[in-house]
Formats: C-alpha cells, sequence, structure tokens
C-alpha cells in the first residue's frame, strides 16, 4: 500500500469532482491538503511550508490547531490569484489527466491551447510524485500526525514550549 500514491489519487479525485476550488475545504485529510499546499507553495512566501514541516516534532499541535485552517485560506487566494478558481471542464480535465504525467512533452506541445500558469501547475504536480524533498516533507507530515493521534502516545512539552507558555501566564 502506498500512502502518497493514494494520496495523489485522493487529491485527483477532489478535483475532479469538486473543481480545483472546490476541492478546498474542511472534509479534506491534512495528508491530502498538505499536497495542495506544497503543490501551491509560493517561493520566497512569507510563509516557509519546509519550515513548518520541520518545526512539527516541536509543535505537533498546529497541525490540529492552526495549519487545517491556514492551508486552506493559502491555497484558496492562490488558486483566485492565477485565475483558476472557475476552470472549465477541459482545463480540468487536462490538470487531472494522469496519463500526461508520462509525457510531459504533450504539455509543451499544447502551449497554445492551454494558458502558461495551468500547464506550470500540471508540470509541478507531475514533479511532486518524483521529488524526494515532497516525500520527505509528506512523510514527516503523515508520521506526526499519526502519532499526534494515537492514543498511546503522550505529547510532551519542550523545554522552550514551557518558557513561552510560562511566559504568556
Amino acid at each position: 500500500m502506498n500512502v502518497k500514491a493514494d494520496v495523489f489519487r485522493s487529491v485527483i479525485s477532489h478535483i475532479r469532482s469538486a473543481g480545483l476550488y472546490g476541492a478546498l475545504n474542511a472534509e479534506l485529510k491534512l495528508p491530502s491538503l498538505f499536497v495542495f499546499r506544497y503543490w501551491l507553495d509560493i517561493p520566497n512566501d512569507i510563509v516557509n511550508l519546509q519550515k513548518d514541516i520541520q518545526d512539527l516534532p516541536f509543535f505537533p499541535e498546529r497541525l490540529n490547531a492552526s495549519y487545517q485552517d491556514e492551508w486552506i485560506i493559502f491555497c484558496k487566494k492562490a488558486v483566485s490569484k492565477l485565475g483558476f478558481k472557475d476552470l472549465s471542464k477541459l482545463n480540468l480535465a487536462f490538470l487531472t489527466d494522469e496519463r500526461n504525467a508520462d509525457a510531459p512533452q504533450h504539455l509543451i506541445d499544447q502551449a497554445d491551447q492551454r494558458p502558461e500558469g495551468l500547464i506550470s501547475l500540471k508540470k509541478r504536480l507531475i514533479c511532486m510524485q518524483e521529488s524526494e524533498e515532497f516525500d520527505k516533507q509528506f512523510n514527516q507530515l503523515c508520521l506526526i500526525e499519526s502519532l499526534f493521534s494515537s492514543s498511546g502516545v503522550a505529547i510532551l512539552k519542550s523545554q522552550q514550549q514551557r518558557k513561552i507558555e510560562d511566559f504568556i501566564k
């Protein structure tokens, strides 16, 4: 069973059924939402997604406390900014067509028929599935999520966390 492949299939399925913008909702499971967040990430943005994932072992409560809402808002803004809030059925089919994943040259050949941003988004989705950096962050997120939601695991606060909480009190 390949969790990552299942999550990508789930994301594609959500896009096919609800559209790119409509797929972004609170019903998404965290790994699927992470795929969207990573996919739509903006380089040199104020929020550093890689750093957020690296910080999860120290602040696992962020998964449920803030990341889900923040990521949904970020992704919806990104989709709107790209002008893809209301994609045509043809463009949605292009974006979610897994057969194109094996033929990136085919994407370039269709440049006259598709918005440049859509082709770029499709290429990024294809590249993510082979990216070691994505795998590393995805696996980190899944591990922390499984530990955080496990009934047999107690989350201990770090010294830094305790100091911050004491300062706030």
